[in-house]
């Protein structure tokens, strides 16, 4: 663990040397929450933490940034002893920058940085590697490379590889691979987006599985204030089972800090040719069709956030949607509101309901006091 921590010191003052141009900052965060599925056996929970962060440049078209982050957790269910959890991590360390190519520019990023597919369903997390893009007036085309072993599962979505370890627990080893060819102009003001990705599993486990997708993305302007995303993801299990998920939005913008949003999720689950959707390095799951809904009112000082999902379970079994016998069906409501005390202190409140249509009646509430302050 000490290793650990000198490491990260070490890698902070050795790139942060050209102290004239550093940037840095910090933010102290606290995040205080309850958790009840009845009103009477409630589980609480508490998390403290800080970051710093820093950027600075090398030369004029590169730049190096990062972050170092300290924070613990603590769960405490109803007559139960708490458990605690501290965590040490460096969720941003990257090098960038752009490169001037004969009509094109090229943009690199390369350590650890966050990473989104175009569909929000494959990959949509933190990881190590190289990501590259080309951009030309009618076309961008990327390459993307990464690892995830070193990362710290106690601070992310990808599973612990099983060494237990406390402060800074490896992620298990997977290797995503990616291509992407955009069209930002494509029929007008239409952007479509093609990508391909290939999730190997580089670790232990007695049986490994790699995934194969492919991604098909479409979005743009109906109107002035009207817009729309539709993405969906192929996916494939060595090659031979077939998962899919799809999910399309509509987006309005009516007045200039008022938008609403409506749209609809199916993620594919165990029926005839098709199995259950799933990504290792992504939080969306199969086996559902999700509605859903929003609205959102947001200035300088503040933001208010409304949504709604009703979400229906398929029941491979009965070979149909049936929202009273699969796990996670049910209505959700959920209610967030951000107010910008003063230019470096905000407070935030959340409040979310499900409402379970099963059999088994799971009902949950969470309430949750955010509060952050930068320096």
């Amino acid at each position: 663990m000490k290793k650990i921590v000198l490491t990260i010191c070490a890698l902070f003052f050795v790139f942060a040397s050209p102290v004239a141009a550093l940037e840095w900052g910090g933010v102290l965060s606290n995040d205080t929450g309850i958790e009840t599925p009845d009103f009477s056996d409630i589980t609480f929970k508490q998390s403290n933490g800080v970051s710093v962060w820093f950027n600075t440049p090398l030369g004029d078209a590169f730049a190096l940034s990062g972050e170092v982050l300290y924070k613990y957790n603590f769960v405490k269910p109803q007559n139960i002893d708490g458990i605690f959890t501290n965590i040490i991590d460096v969720p941003l360390f990257k090098f960038s920058g752009d490169i001037q190519a004969g009509d094109g520019v090229i943009s690199l990023n390369a350590g650890r940085f966050s990473y989104a597919d175009n569909a929000g369903s494959v990959v949509t997390t933190t990881v190590d590697g190289v990501s590259a893009d080309f951009t030309l007036s009618v076309v961008k085309l990327g390459l993307f490379g990464a690892y995830t072993g070193l990362l710290n599962s106690l601070n992310g979505l990808v599973e612990p590889a099983g060494k237990n370890n406390k402060f800074y627990d490896f992620s298990y080893g997977y290797a995503p691979l990616g291509l992407n060819v955009e069209f930002p102009y494509l029929l007008g003001n239409q952007a479509l987006g093609i990508q391909a990705y290939a999730i190997l599993d580089c670790g232990d486990k007695a049986i490994k599985t790699n995934n194969y997708y492919a991604n098909l993305a479409l979005s743009g302007p109906i109107s002035n204030i009207i817009y729309y995303n539709l993405a969906s993801s192929l996916g494939f299990v060595d090659f031979k089972d077939l998962m899919n998920y799809t999910t399309f939005t509509l987006m309005l913008f009516p007045a200039e800090a008022v938008s609403v949003n409506a749209g609809v999720e199916y993620g594919s689950a165990y029926d005839g040719s098709m199995v259950m959707y799933y990504s290792p390095l992504a939080q969306k799951t199969g086996g559902k069709i999700i509605a859903k809904a929003g609205f959102t009112y947001g200035t300088d000082i503040m933001c208010l956030d409304l949504g709604f999902k009703y979400t229906i379970g398929y029941d491979s079994g009965n070979k149909k949607f049936d929202a009273t016998t699969t796990i996670g069906s049910g209505a959700e409501l959920n209610a967030n509101f951000i107010y910008n005390i003063f230019s470096d202190l905000q407070a935030g409140l959340g409040f979310t309901a499900f409402f379970d249509s099963t059999q088994n009646k799971a009902n949950k509430y969470t309430a949750n006091l955010n509060i952050a302050l930068a320096f």
